[in-house]
């Protein structure tokens, strides 16, 4: 039977690459959102002062300012729902590869415990060969 161990290694790598992957995807959806909290938490400063100032001008102005805010929060909430779908088909891409690698590594061990319990066999019946030769001669001798 073929050696499995090329396909093995194979396997892990591809697994490890996938976890790779998964963990940049992991990385750029937890940038998106320090990013988006960074805006929410500019747009509070922003009306705390327009508050303080009690100026026409300055409401003016924030209500501009606030619009694209929003807009700005609903596009990167948008691209962490996007991105959360991409999460979730790369964690199951990873979850396929990882079970297709543990088939063949269960695969191998069992080939390997069967070689194992032949040679066994094999070593038990040529020692149980040597007894007998060993017992057979010393019945022959006076």
């Amino acid at each position: 039977m073929a050696d499995l161990e090329p396909l093995i290694k194979f396997r892990k790598h591809t697994v490890d690459e996938k976890r790779r992957f998964l963990a940049q995807l992991y990385r750029e959806a937890e940038m998106m959102e320090r990013q988006k909290q960074v805006v929410e938490d500019q747009m509070a400063r922003e009306i705390e002062t327009a508050r303080e100032m009690q100026m026409a001008e300055a409401q003016a102005y924030l209500g501009k300012y606030l619009e694209g805010a929003r807009r700005k929060v609903k596009a990167m909430e948008t691209s962490l729902k996007k991105m959360d779908v991409r999460i979730a088909a790369a964690q199951e891409d990873m979850r396929a590869a990882y079970a297709e690698m543990k088939k063949i590594e269960i695969t191998q061990r069992n080939r390997n415990e069967r070689e194992a319990a032949a040679l066994r066999k094999k070593e038990d019946q040529e020692l149980d060969e040597i007894g007998i030769n060993l017992f057979r001669r010393r019945e022959d001798q006076p």
